[in-house]
């Protein structure tokens, strides 16, 4: 079964691009499509709709969901954002730090899963 892993892009000032700290203010996402062997067949850029606002980012479950994503990485979001996930059947892995290869890497070679909620979320993700 095919698997598509959403991961937040953030690019630094140093022209590098890292998992964005906090996946509502990210610039796009990079999809990357696996087969069963863990093997990337597909790779494809989706702009956040709602890059530089923080308000409405509730919205981006839905908007990944409706891309087809099954994985999310991210560097962090708070526990309402996560329900939102949750209810899509979609599973969220935060990997704060991380460049964009770290992490895909680090998620198919299952040395990083689950998630830790960002502390200041008081389970609201606005």
């Amino acid at each position: 079964m095919k698997s598509r892993i959403a991961i937040t892009v953030e690019e630094t000032l140093d022209g590098m691009s890292r998992v964005a700290d906090h996946f509502g203010r990210c610039s796009k996402f990079k999809v990357y499509e696996v087969n069963d062997q863990k093997k990337i067949v597909n790779e494809e850029i989706y702009q956040n709709p709602l890059q530089g606002s923080h308000g409405g980012t509730c919205q981006l479950p839905h908007y990944l969901n409706k891309i087809g994503a099954n994985v999310v990485i991210a560097g962090g979001m708070g526990r309402k954002a996560i329900a939102l996930f949750e209810q899509y059947g979609i599973n969220i892995i935060t990997a704060p730090g991380m460049n964009i290869d770290e992490a895909l890497y680090g998620y198919l070679n299952e040395e990083i899963s689950g998630y830790k909620e960002c502390a200041g979320h008081q389970g609201d993700c606005h």
